[in-house]
This record gives C-alpha cells, structure tokens and sequence, in this order.
C-alpha cells in the first residue's frame, strides 16, 4: 500500500489520508480509521471497495497498525466485523453464512 500522507502529516500532524484511507490522531492518541467499504449481507460485515461508502474499521494505538489492516483489507484476504471491531479472515464458514441469507 502506498502512503500519500507524507505532506498532510506536515501540515496537520493529527491526521492522515490515503485514496482509499483516512485517519484522525483521537484525544487518546490512538488513531480512528476509516475505509471505503460496502455491506457484506445484512450483518454488520463489510469488505473493501473502491467505490464503497467511509466505513469505520476501529481505532489503533499506532498509524502503522492501522495501516497493516488497511492492508489486509484491502487485499481482500480478511473482511471488517463491525460487531466485534475487528478484521476477520474470509473463510469457507464466512461464504456459507452469507449463502444462507440470500
């Protein structure tokens, strides 16, 4: 993934922004990431798309952390569970729950 943000951490040393990425320094230091994402099924699931809504993918304590499951998102290997606030990895368990809602 290719960070853009170099000159806006200049500027504005609390906040970072990528193409597909965005992020806030929060009062507790940590950083509150957004991406863009659609809707997996009706859960609270949702998988990286260019063309996706700013979805909200958790607060890390680092800009690197983050940036790793941006990564991983991006990929398309591991999707955001909202309910848990966390990456989950796409698995067969993960296809056949969202088969069965259709």
């Amino acid at each position: 993934m290719q960070r853009h943000g170099e000159t806006m951490k200049r500027l504005f040393p609390g906040l970072y922004a990528g193409i597909e990425i965005r992020a806030e320094r929060t009062d507790n230091g940590c950083w509150a990431f957004e991406m863009r994402c659609n809707q997996l099924g009706r859960r609270l699931w949702f998988e990286f798309s260019p063309h996706g809504l700013w979805t909200s993918v958790g607060t890390w304590r680092t800009l690197d952390e983050g940036l790793s499951v941006a990564a991983r998102l991006r990929a398309g290997s591991h999707f955001w569970d909202a309910s848990i606030q966390t990456a989950r990895l796409f698995r067969e368990e993960i296809y056949a729950a969202l088969r069965e809602e259709q």
